[in-house]
């Protein structure tokens, strides 16, 4: 695909003014054969299985065309391109080394880890030389790729809702024409489902479980406080009260049995399974699930005709949603040079055209802001985007625990949450631990 006349009249107009670093004259080592300035990237390359990925390698593939014979992004193949466990440690390896890829992704936690070793750009003052393009990213877009003296680490590369999929056929059959509005009348339904042979809801015991826990947190009147400032900075979560009240009704849940039984496996797609083979109700995620997981060929067939997706049901004040910029383009260069087209591309990236793109490829939104006539003539795809017109529907919004929490919190609550949900330490230890042991793997 090529890319349209009027972003490369916009891309073009960025070069020639030179922000972000440009030195224009010394290209030095840093130019290919033909003569352009080549960037590596370490999140660029071609998948069959990862749409972000894909999207990815396209998007790269029209900047070379658009910018031929000035930049050219290099395609590095690399194992831990998409997001795993063992990602973060390759780059902090690459840091030591001072290795790094020119550009690559990061999600907010493993931004927080890297940008540590000092060996990250910060695109805080290229943003402030631009201010027009600084004010066409969505409010709080950098709020969890940001440093503490106002380092912009990243460019975010999606702003998206995270709610509740479920199964209006399962739902129906207890009774359910929707999905509850209240965790009461959610814990009411969930014992009806269990009751029929089906899970409730499907978690992980990571990324899943840790959206419920926020979920419940932040549909609390204090909880959206604890979730963008206090599980920052607390060494101690146990002495807040939202955080306690949301801990001890999600440990309820697993010991009421309304949880699949391989709820502490750590893998996503283990819950994921649960429900795309119809015996599960209910699984949490972003809009890329459906995407990624509903419409793949593990679905049952069907299931997408009856999957709903709805904001988390609320305690007193109404329901909620996460709603995350939880990951970005970083780039690992300090060679001016190289910043130059580091700047061009992130910008190409974010620009309306590419965002639209991503949004039709991935099921993800849009970090900038986009025009409604835009986005009603890009036909996206309606489960997937139906969320973000709940956004100002829903009594409070508030980030994912992982996007201001300590860096070390996946696997502190993967370490501590079994040993807790088995009755091995109470709620105050593993509230206390939680908070000592997920600063201390940051």
């Amino acid at each position: 695909m090529r890319i349209t006349k009027t972003v490369a009249a916009a891309t073009t107009a960025v070069l020639m003014a030179g922000v972000l670093g440009a030195c224009g004259t010394s290209k030095g080592g840093s130019t290919n054969a033909a003569g352009e300035i080549e960037i590596t990237c370490a999140t660029c390359q071609k998948s069959a299985t990862d749409p972000f990925l894909q999207f990815n390698f396209e998007a790269a593939q029209r900047f070379n065309e658009a910018n031929k014979g000035k930049y050219h992004v290099k395609t590095l193949q690399n194992a831990n391109a998409g997001s795993g466990d063992a990602r973060l440690q390759y780059y902090q390896r690459l840091a030591l080394a001072n290795d790094l890829p020119d550009v690559f992704q990061l999600n907010s936690a493993e931004i927080k880890s890297l940008s540590g070793t000092g060996k990250l750009h910060d695109f805080a003052p290229d943003l402030k030389a631009d201010a027009k393009w600084a004010a066409s990213f969505q409010p709080r877009a950098f709020d969890a790729l940001s440093g503490r003296d106002g380092q912009r680490w990243a460019i975010p590369q999606q702003q998206d809702p995270i709610g509740i999929f479920y199964n209006r056929k399962l739902l129906k059959s207890v009774g359910y024409d929707s999905f509850p509005t209240t965790w009461d009348d959610f814990e009411a339904m969930a014992a009806k489902l269990k009751g029929a042979g089906a899970t409730p809801i499907a978690l992980d015991g990571d990324w899943a479980t840790l959206l419920m826990w926020s979920n419940l947190i932040g549909t609390q009147p204090a909880g959206s406080a604890f979730l963008t400032s206090e599980i920052a900075t607390s060494k101690d979560w146990s002495t807040n009260q939202a955080a306690v009240k949301a801990t001890e009704r999600l440990r309820g849940w697993q010991a009421k049995g309304f949880v699949n039984a391989d709820s502490f496996s750590g893998d996503f797609q283990n819950a994921a399974s649960k429900y795309l083979a119809g015996k599960a109700a209910a699984v949490p995620n972003g809009p890329w699930f459906v995407k990624t997981n509903l419409k793949s060929a593990n679905a049952s067939p069907g299931l997408y005709d009856v999957t709903d997706a709805a904001p988390s049901p609320g305690w007193d004040s109404g329901q909620g949603l996460i709603v995350v910029s939880g990951a970005g383009w970083v780039s690992g260069t300090s060679d001016q040079t190289k910043l130059e087209a580091v700047g061009a591309f992130v910008r190409f990236m974010s620009s309306t055209d590419e965002v639209v793109k991503q949004a039709k490829a991935t099921g993800s939104n849009p970090p900038v802001k986009v025009p409604a006539a835009t986005v009603d003539a890009a036909g996206l795809e309606p489960l997937s985007s139906r969320l973000v017109t709940q956004i100002p529907r829903v009594a409070q919004t508030f980030p994912h625990a992982r996007v201001h929490g300590p860096g070390g919190i996946d696997a502190a609550w993967k370490n501590l949450w079994p040993a807790y949900v088995k009755g091995e330490i109470d709620t105050k230890a593993f509230l206390s631990r939680l908070a000592a042991e997920s600063a201390a793997g940051s």
